[in-house]
């Protein structure tokens, strides 16, 4: 009795035949993960005198009346959302922006019963302050972790929203 062994047939998933005669075939790309913008682009504005065109940024209607220096918890947590939507946060820089104590309704019975506050969503707060201590806190105790680099980057976008470049008389 004789026992022919033949080779597993070689799992290549359409990158190459084994077969010689067979050319090989190149992978189709995968659509990806990537987000999709679903309107149009702004068409390029032209800045009389400086000779430079610019396209405006679709969040500045949404930073028009924004100060960061002055802004409540509940204003807050809606711009963290916009700043995500429009690809400024990350999704843990949104989440960490984003929650707000005050706005659960268990604040009373937890950390209102703790400290003796109430809640107040609607008073504004100094964010920007409210971030260096933050980003001092994870320089401190976590000098090398990734949360010490997300409170840089949401403080330095807040600061950004405090003091606009863009200036026009």
């Amino acid at each position: 009795m004789k026992i022919d062994l033949k080779p597993p047939p070689s799992h290549t998933h359409g990158l190459s035949s084994p077969d010689p005669t067979v050319p090989a075939t190149e992978p189709k790309p995968s659509p990806g993960r990537s987000l999709v913008a679903v309107e149009d682009a702004l068409v390029p504005e032209v800045v009389p005198g400086s000779g430079r065109t610019f396209i405006e940024s679709p969040l500045k209607q949404i930073l028009l009346n924004i100060n960061a220096r002055a802004i409540s918890p509940r204003a807050i947590h809606s711009l963290s959302e916009d700043l995500y939507a429009g690809g400024v946060l990350t999704w843990d820089e949104h989440a960490e922006l984003s929650f707000q104590a005050e706005l659960h309704p268990d604040f009373p019975r937890t950390i209102g019963a703790l400290t003796g506050e109430k809640p107040r969503p609607d008073r504004p707060r100094d964010y920007v302050k409210e971030w260096e201590s933050r980003l001092d806190f994870e320089r401190r105790h976590f000098p090398e972790g990734p949360e010490r680099e997300r409170a840089l980057h949401i403080l330095s976008v807040l600061r950004r929203i405090e003091k606009p470049t863009d200036l026009k008389a």
